[in-house]
């Protein structure tokens, strides 16, 4: 992820010093909750870049091969087809079909994607702690049941006409906290809840919001995914070894902005970037990089999930912020480890929640 030498560029942009202007977010967000509602926007769909987006696309962008393999990967069940037919009935569908539809076809993908049910029972095996059989298919389905309910509602809020949205948030506001010392936030984030609820409620309180993200593993799908989050102002890095990629994290926590990298992803850069961490018992991989990052920049790293509660009701969970040390040899490994125990807490009081499809502990994956 971060495969350049970016502690000597670190050193030679830094020597200008970060405006000291106060951010409209540097403040704690009170207890209680936000009833959010946002204004209409339209379809994701346009093949332009949103308006006011500045970060390159990576030079390394794949596309697929020929004409025949991108429409056999548009109709397959996570292509391009199928994500905008989704979408018809996320936003325009009535309110039971809202609800009543994604167990259902949650179930039929559960049982026709074998690999994916196979990664979902072995996670869940492992995260409730060696339960039977039974019990870790049961829990794998309520995973792909909640992820649909999440899809569905995701779908509808970065839509043209979403309903009002609960966000729980927390007491105390680490981030805000973080940006009043103006060297910007790394939130770091896992394929646990909803991020995607958070990242726009972020948007909304007036701090610029980046998000550090795995290609899509459906190629068709790539630009749907970026412009959707892009049109309602969460820009995205993709997390390759493109230059651009490392400088424009870099910049983003420069002018005191957030930026979010999800760390319980390989990204194919096993070898490079990812740090073997305990986890549930075992070695299982996670992204350094950010934790390197937070040393070059002095940012901290804010570990964070957006939990559903409900129908159209989220809370925003913040960890501790971890502090990387330029002095303290090792010290990216024990910020990293402590995430991983943020995370390990989390995913054991809800395992439902947990949107991983692939097996965690496998390094190929």
């Amino acid at each position: 992820m971060l495969n350049i030498d970016l502690e000597r560029y670190w050193n030679r942009v830094s020597e200008s010093k970060v405006r000291a202007a106060k951010s409209r977010f540097a403040c704690p967000i009170r207890g209680g909750y936000t009833e959010v509602s946002v204004k209409a926007e339209s379809a994701p769909v346009s093949p332009a870049r949103s308006a006011g987006s500045e970060l390159p696309l990576s030079v390394s962008e794949r596309r697929p091969a020929g004409r025949l393999q991108r429409l056999r990967a548009a109709a397959r069940f996570d292509g391009l087809w199928w994500r905008k037919f989704a979408r018809l009935g996320c936003v325009y569908g009535p309110e039971w079909w809202k609800r009543g539809s994604p167990p259902v076809f949650a179930l039929i993908i559960f049982l026709l994607v074998g690999r994916n049910r196979r990664g979902a029972i072995e996670n869940q095996q492992r995260a409730l702690g060696g339960v039977p059989r039974w019990r870790a298919v049961l829990a794998a389905y309520r995973v792909f049941s909640t992820f649909a309910c999440s899809f569905t509602e995701t779908m509808e809020y970065y839509g043209p006409r979403p309903r009002t949205f609960r966000i729980d948030e927390p007491t105390r506001n680490h981030v805000a906290e973080a940006l009043e010392r103006g060297r910007g936030v790394i939130l770091a984030t896992a394929h646990v809840g909803n991020w995607d609820i958070s990242g726009r409620a972020l948007h909304g309180t007036g701090r610029p919001v980046h998000l550090v993200m795995a290609r899509e593993p459906n190629e068709t799908t790539q630009e749907y995914a970026r412009r959707s989050r892009e049109q309602v102002g969460v820009r995205v890095i993709f997390s390759d070894s493109s230059v651009f990629s490392a400088f424009n994290m870099i910049r983003t926590l420069r002018q005191n902005e957030i930026l979010a990298i999800q760390i319980d992803r390989s990204n194919g850069e096993a070898a490079l970037s990812a740090k073997p961490v305990e986890f549930f018992g075992e070695q299982a991989l996670f992204q350094e990089g950010p934790f390197h990052l937070a040393r070059l920049s002095g940012a901290p790293v804010v570990p964070v999930v957006t939990l559903r509660r409900g129908i159209r009701h989220y809370e925003v969970v913040l960890g501790e912020p971890l502090w990387v040390s330029r002095e303290i040899p090792g010290d990216s490994e024990r910020a990293l480890r402590e995430a991983a125990v943020f995370f390990e807490r989390t995913i054991r009081e809800h395992p439902q929640q947990w949107f991983q499809f692939a097996p965690f502990w496998d390094p190929s994956r």
